[in-house]
C-alpha cells in the first residue's frame, strides 16, 4: 500500500477564523464604547423620554421663530463663564425678556441646576459651576412674551 496525500481537517481553520472574528467584533465594540464614555443615567426612563421630546419641540419652535441661540463657553477650574446670544434670521439681536441656563449631568443624577443669565446689552452672561470633570449639557432657554426657544450644548469639563 502506498501512502496518499495527507488529509487536512477544515475544523481547526474554521475555529481559528471564528476566534479572529470574535476578537475583531469585540475590539469594534470597545472602540465605540471608548468614544462615548458617559452613559445616560436616569431614574425614570419614561419621564426622560418625554423631556427629550419637549426639547426637540422647543428647538423646532426656535427654528420656526427664526431664532438662533449661540453659546460661548470659557472653561475655568470648577466651572465656566458662559455668554449666550439670541439672533433672528437676519442676524439682528432678539430682545429676549429672559434667558436661562439649565446645567445637566448626563452621567449621574443629582447635579442638575438652573440659573438666570444676566442681560448685558444683546448678550446674556453668567458663571456656571461644573463640580465634576466630564460631559455636561447646558440648555439655554430664551423667552420673549409667550415665545420660547431652547438649544442644547455639550461641554466637556476638565
Amino acid at each position: 500500500m502506498t501512502a496518499g496525500p495527507k488529509r487536512r481537517e477544515p475544523w481547526p481553520i474554521a475555529l481559528a477564523a471564528l476566534l479572529v472574528a470574535m476578537i475583531g467584533v469585540s475590539t469594534g465594540f470597545y472602540r465605540a464604547a471608548a468614544r462615548h464614555p458617559d452613559a445616560l443615567v436616569v431614574a425614570d426612563a419614561f419621564a426622560a423620554e418625554r423631556s427629550v421630546s419637549e426639547r426637540l419641540r422647543a428647538e423646532r419652535r426656535a427654528d420656526a421663530l427664526g431664532w438662533d441661540i449661540t453659546l460661548a463657553v470659557a472653561l475655568r477650574p470648577g466651572g465656566a463663564h458662559v455668554e449666550a446670544r439670541v439672533h433672528d434670521r437676519s442676524g439682528a439681536p432678539v430682545a429676549a425678556d429672559r434667558v436661562s441656563l439649565l446645567r445637566e449631568r448626563p452621567a449621574e443624577g443629582g447635579l442638575d441646576g438652573s440659573m438666570r443669565l444676566a442681560a448685558d446689552g444683546s448678550r446674556f452672561t453668567g458663571d456656571v459651576a461644573l463640580p465634576r470633570p466630564g460631559r455636561w449639557q447646558l440648555v439655554v432657554r430664551a423667552e420673549r412674551g409667550s415665545d420660547t426657544a431652547e438649544r442644547t450644548f455639550a461641554v466637556w469639563a476638565p
